[in-house]
């Protein structure tokens, strides 16, 4: 099945597992979230290092949507795995996409058709929910994935996490070359990088992310520092659901800073991962044209 074929598929199943007739515009994936504003503010000499002129720029408008995947808009806030998307609009435009997670839980948009698949049966009850589990427990990117979650923190707000892109796009340097990077997202307002206990989180409530945010936005901005994670010789960029081992050279592009709170005014935007600013590359793994291709169809859908 071709890219497009299985864009259309995978589109088709989002809705027949999440749509809502009572609410038809809803986003069909990461339904749940709210919006924020600040500024990115690159490097003074991170020109130096890479060839991208939208980097030259002081300080550039950021919108951005912290949500939980699914498309349940009561769902709970007690999930490991949480998103953070955003829109940097300077002189070109940056939409960048991530989660909490180093990977993500598939390599192949097959294996996503697979798991929807699975996810239907269970909603329409034709398997139980422990089969459904057993059979996603099948999917070997999914397993690899589940084994991976254990080590994700618990945390108590979007604020104590780190971001990352699991894609590793292309960044032009100075000689002109293109080299594979991941994106992170790092933290600055963070009390422990180590999360919170499992008590600590069993004590809060299945509605805590989006009014702690509000809370300590009072207090003052919330940044994250905009890290590049650059390619190891022995890392397979084009499997996003491997991790990277030892160690990596980093480069820190920026600082992201969050001012304002803006609601839910931005719920219904698309943030797509394939714009991108002149000297950024899109990633080559088998799931970033589907992706965007599936971004592009149900948010069509639901217009």
């Amino acid at each position: 099945m071709d890219a497009a074929s299985l864009s259309e598929l995978i589109a088709s199943q989002f809705y027949t597992l999440n749509f809502d007739s009572k609410n038809p515009h809803k986003k069909i994936n990461h339904a749940k979230g709210f919006c924020s504003s600040g500024e990115f503010a690159p490097r003074k000499n991170i020109t130096q290092d890479f060839d991208i002129p939208m980097l030259k720029e002081k300080n550039i408008p950021a919108l951005v949507r912290f949500s939980l995947s699914g498309g349940d808009l009561n769902a709970s806030d007690k999930s490991k795995i949480r998103s953070m998307a955003l829109k940097l609009t300077g002189t070109e435009s940056w939409d960048i996409v991530m989660t909490n997670a180093e990977i993500n839980f598939i390599n192949k948009p097959q294996d996503l058709s697979r798991f929807l698949a699975i996810k239907i049966d269970e909603k329409q009850g034709k398997i139980s929910a422990t089969e459904a589990a057993n059979r996603i427990k099948n999917i070997e990117s999914i397993a690899r994935f589940q084994s991976y979650e254990k080590r994700v923190p618990l945390t108590s707000s979007y604020s104590q996490a780190s971001f990352h892109s699991a894609h590793a796009f292309y960044f032009r340097n100075k000689k002109g070359e293109f080299v594979a990077a991941r994106l992170k997202f790092v933290p600055l307002n963070s009390k422990d990088s180590k999360g919170i206990s499992q008590g600590e989180f069993d004590k809060l409530s299945n509605d805590f992310l989006e009014s702690n945010f509000k809370n300590e936005l009072k207090k003052g901005e919330i940044s994250f520092k905009f890290m590049l994670v650059l390619a190891s010789i022995n890392d397979d960029i084009n499997d996003i659901n491997a991790l990277w081992s030892g160690l990596h050279k980093e480069i820190e592009v920026g600082i992201l800073r969050i001012k304002k709170y803006e609601g839910k005014g931005c719920n219904g935007d698309v943030f797509m991962p394939n714009i991108l600013p002149e000297g950024v590359g899109e990633p080559s793994d088998p799931v970033f044209l589907v992706r965007n291709l599936v971004y592009a169809l149900t948010f069509a859908r639901r217009q």
